[in-house]
């Protein structure tokens, strides 16, 4: 009578594929989570660098300031000195020029008389290099709307500036500015001449 039959295993070489087959998976499974890995740190890091790169060259700024105006030729005497404010938006078109819509209240008073202006213009403003902090240049015209009290006369005439002005970095889009200008009244009859001076601050938006 024959024996049983016997199918002779290997079991070193079957252990042997079996333990090869499973390092083969877990490397695979490895050098994919490592591919995602790297594909993810480099989506993000260019989806910051798009982020940072859109935010940095938004080419909007707004600036607030306050000062004096000091009257010169054509001016009624007793008018010496006005307060006021000026407030403007900005467009870089480069890093160093610009064009800005400035708007500017001057109160003016004296011998029992007071004056309003208003006055807007669109200027434009030529930054130069420098570390730290910027002088710079700007120009225009526009328009002044005033009025004078007790009378209750008001008048509107053609205006226009020259100036000058440095501005400090406080922070990479903010900027502490003074200024000084020289503005033209140009009346039917005459042209009155002033010297506004600002200090500010103007931020990037």
């Amino acid at each position: 009578m024959a024996g049983p039959f016997v199918i002779p295993i290997d079991f070193t070489q079957t252990s042997f594929t079996f333990s090869r087959r499973v390092i083969d998976c877990l490397t695979s499974s490895k050098d994919a989570a490592i591919k995602n890995i790297i594909l993810f740190v480099l989506a993000l890091s260019l989806t910051s660098s798009v982020f940072a790169q859109e935010t940095a060259s938004n080419p909007v700024y707004l600036g607030l300031g306050t000062g004096l105006d000091i009257p010169g030729s054509g001016w009624d005497p007793h008018y010496s000195l006005a307060g006021g404010a000026n407030a403007f938006a900005g467009y870089t078109l480069d890093k160093n020029l610009a064009v800005q819509l400035d708007g500017d209240e001057w109160f003016f008073t004296g011998s029992g008389y007071s004056l309003y202006q208003f006055r807007l213009l669109a200027e434009a403003k030529y930054t130069f290099d420098g570390k730290g902090w910027q002088p710079y240049v700007l120009a225009g015209p526009g328009m002044v709307f005033q009025s004078l009290s007790p009378s209750g006369g008001s008048t509107s005439n053609f205006d226009g500036l020259v100036g000058a002005g440095v501005q400090f970095d406080l922070a990479p889009r903010t900027h502490l500015f003074v200024e000084a200008k020289l503005n033209f009244i140009m009346s039917q009859t005459t042209t009155f001449v002033d010297v506004p001076m600002n200090i500010g601050i103007w931020v990037g938006l």
